[in-house]
């Protein structure tokens, strides 16, 4: 196992230039107890720590001060194919907690604890069962078929069973509320998704263990003792992070947008390449064009490029495709006292004039006419404009985004995108990638998407395991968007704290076979939990209370018939 198959890749940056109003909101983007230093090259030159900022604030000095002199600019940092074996000691022999991982340019591509190195080492590679014996949570360690491997005293405390009623055995037949073959098809890291077992709240992490890009084996870790404290401190965190939101907001609310680029949760290999090329684009004038299905985030990407852009006039974004044809020269160019019959008095701003010093959001720009096309070239072409009915010409210092979910190439081949027009836009191009294509990045976008909903005014902790389960199962035709919506209804019908798989649509079903189901599923559910529960009893009868035999008798797993023994308040 190597650097690169352990790090996290949710790697943040920041310059030596920024002041700690801008760093300060960073730390939110990221679990790690350090951001990156850059220079203008992208190149590492420091790091600056968490606790530093901590005892910066302690201090309270001017946030308008640099970081110039409070990160350290010589910093431990580690590549990718380094070895788990060496760089565990390289970190122990230098004390450090958290460390950048660089290319061969030095440019951040991720970041390793010591706490993950500790952990991976000693559960893959030296006295494996000892260390499990002694955990405090409950784990079990599976193999590339989802057979249980080892297991330590917790889990089996956890389920009443001992360690042979566990090893061998398929993870899939004996806990399948689990989800560990889910998560090792998908190579999808889960962290303390909240789920009942036995009766108690747990929370549960799946690790996948990848050799040359293949899951071979996973890590299993189920935390069910200790949770009143945890909360309590994350109640403190929270605390924390909304006064740092507050800091980020204020930043937001100077650019003119709801949303950076570190707003875009995500770790996969694709999202993290596009993040890269959209903060290399903010950095000139150059335009840019997105290309992505519709749902994917375009807009976010043109807020974010303009919120790291040197531009400080606002974000002015226009929908092509929503403004009839007639008003779409006088939307874009405004016009002057007079131009034309109902003209408004004085004239109006047209969008580039409004976004002046700023950035204009060309969205669905397949959708714009011929002759408009005309028009906007000419404005890249000559950075002027003049509005209509005026003599008066206007020197454009705008940064220009557009964006389709169109095949632009297919448009421009069938005469209905000027050729020179795409060329003009296509200096830097981002493909966003569809949902469907980086489905390991599921579990950051949800809780992204809860955090916002919480701010909308509902009240959500998170997601049950079962249901981010059933999340990961589907192909989401609707990327992003489809994902949003499907959580804000869950929210709407959600019964306790969580959202739970019941509060999720079933998607394989047709519209007309979902409403038949929610007519009768209340009846249904009633006589399933009824024959059920009769079923239960009547095994435990035949087999005198002897619950492994009744277990057999009914084919079902033992955790499985004691969740159901507690469901049903079965007294034998």
């Amino acid at each position: 196992m190597l650097i690169s198959d352990l790090m996290s890749a949710n790697i943040i940056c920041c310059t030596k230039d920024q002041t700690l109003r801008e760093v300060l909101p960073k730390f939110f983007q990221t679990t790690s107890n350090i951001l990156s230093v850059v220079d203008d090259s992208n190149k590492l030159i420091g790091i600056i720590t968490k606790n530093k900022m901590f005892q910066l604030l302690i201090n309270q000095p001017s946030l308008d001060l640099t970081i110039d002199h409070f990160y350290n600019n010589k910093p431990i940092f580690l590549h990718p194919t380094d070895g788990l074996e060496e760089t565990r000691k390289h970190l122990l022999q230098h004390n450090v907690g958290h460390a950048p991982v660089v290319n061969d340019e030095l440019h951040p591509i991720g970041v390793v604890s010591t706490q993950q190195l500790l952990w991976s080492y000693n559960l893959v590679y030296s006295q494996l069962s000892s260390v499990l014996d002694f955990a405090y949570d409950a784990i079990i360690l599976v193999n590339k078929q989802a057979v249980v491997t080892k297991v330590n005293k917790g889990f089996t405390e956890l389920f009443g069973l001992t360690s042979k009623d566990v090893l061998n055995k398929s993870t899939t037949d004996l806990f399948p509320d689990l989800g560990i073959e889910t998560a090792m098809k998908t190579g999808i890291s889960i962290h303390n998704t909240p789920h009942i077992i036995a009766g108690q709240q747990s929370l549960i992490s799946i690790l996948p263990i990848k050799e040359n890009g293949e899951t071979i084996s996973a890590i299993c870790k189920v935390t069910y003792r200790g949770l009143t404290h945890l909360h309590e401190a994350l109640t403190k965190v929270k605390t924390l992070e909304k006064r740092l939101t507050y800091y980020q907001n204020e930043i937001n609310e100077m650019k003119g947008t709801k949303y950076t680029l570190f707003d875009i949760a995500g770790e996969s290999a694709a999202i993290r390449q596009v993040k890269h090329e959209a903060n290399l684009a903010s950095k000139t004038m150059s335009t840019v064009l997105i290309i992505g299905e519709s749902g994917t985030g375009k807009e976010l990407f043109a807020q974010g490029i303009h919120a790291a852009s040197n531009q400080h006039g606002p974000f002015v974004q226009v929908n092509c495709a929503a403004i009839p044809p007639e008003l779409l020269e006088s939307e874009f160019f405004g016009y002057a006292d007079g131009a034309f019959t109902g003209a408004k008095k004085g004239g109006m701003k047209g969008k580039f004039e409004l976004a002046q010093n700023g950035t204009i959001f060309l969205d669905e720009i397949g959708d714009m006419s011929l002759p408009l096309q005309t028009k906007i070239l000419r404005v890249l072409q000559e950075k002027e404009f003049q509005p209509i009915g005026s003599s008066k010409t206007i020197h454009l210092n705008t940064k220009i985004i557009a964006a389709t979910n169109q095949n632009i190439e297919n448009l421009v081949a069938d005469g209905k995108f000027r050729a020179d027009l795409y060329y003009r836009l296509n200096i830097m191009r981002l493909d966003i990638p569809p949902l469907r294509d980086r489905i390991e990045d599921l579990p950051d976008i949800i809780q992204t998407i809860i955090h916002r909903l919480n701010q909308s005014g509902f009240y959500i902790k998170g997601i049950t395991h079962s249901a981010l389960t059933q999340l990961m199962q589907h192909s989401w035709p609707g990327n992003v968007r489809e994902l949003q919506n499907v959580l804000e209804r869950a929210a709407n019908l959600k019964s306790g704290d969580y959202i739970d798989s019941v509060d999720l649509p079933i998607f394989s079903q047709t519209n007309v076979e979902k409403v038949l189901i929610q007519k009768s599923s209340s009846s249904y559910k009633d006589k399933l939990h009824s024959t059920e529960k009769d079923m239960i009893i009547s095994a435990l009868k035949e087999a005198n209370g002897n619950k492994t035999k009744a277990s057999q008798l009914l084919g079902i797993s033992r955790p499985w018939l004691y969740s159901k023994i507690k469901q049903y308040q079965i007294q034998y």
